[in-house]
């Protein structure tokens, strides 16, 4: 007798998901309601194709994007003049011929862009270990037309 192997996915539960699906509603339009309008503080954090976690400094903002299966040459981050910082990332799509019984995992172009001014884009660092970009940002230093005097 010939052995019969199945894969499947557990069905989905209209009613179930439907519950949840609700509640993440709810959570992304009280997180949205919550956000200032500094430029890293948008909705599209909850509904991105990709996370990112930043954090602000004195010196600079540092920006941690998760990017798990992708090579370094896949991965591309642009500043433009428009302030306009972009993170690109592309998976091309197999080319072997195979039926999928569970396809999960995406394909094609994953991006991201954020609008920061204020940064030196010369002094800008980009790194990417076990799947999290990471890049530092440093922030442009405001002149001081003052002048001190000091007092004898």
């Amino acid at each position: 007798m010939e052995a019969i192997f199945m894969f499947r996915t557990i069905p989905f539960n209209i009613r179930e998901n439907a519950e949840k699906g609700r509640e993440l509603m709810e959570k992304a339009l009280d997180f949205a309601a919550g956000q200032s309008f500094h430029p890293f503080g948008r909705v599209s954090a909850v509904i991105s194709p990709f996370r990112v976690d930043v954090v602000d400094t004195d010196a600079s903002y540092e920006l941690f994007a998760e990017l798990p299966g992708f090579a370094k040459e896949q991965i591309h981050v642009s500043y433009d003049e428009n302030n306009c910082l972009r993170i690109k990332a592309e998976r091309p799509v197999p080319e072997m011929q195979v039926r999928y019984l569970c396809r999960e995992r995406r394909c094609g172009d994953f991006e991201r862009e954020f609008f920061v001014d204020g940064i030196d884009p010369e002094g800008v660092s980009a790194a990417y270990e076990d799947g999290v970009l990471h890049l530092v940002l440093p922030k442009v230093k405001e002149k001081d037309n003052r002048t001190v005097f000091t007092i004898e």
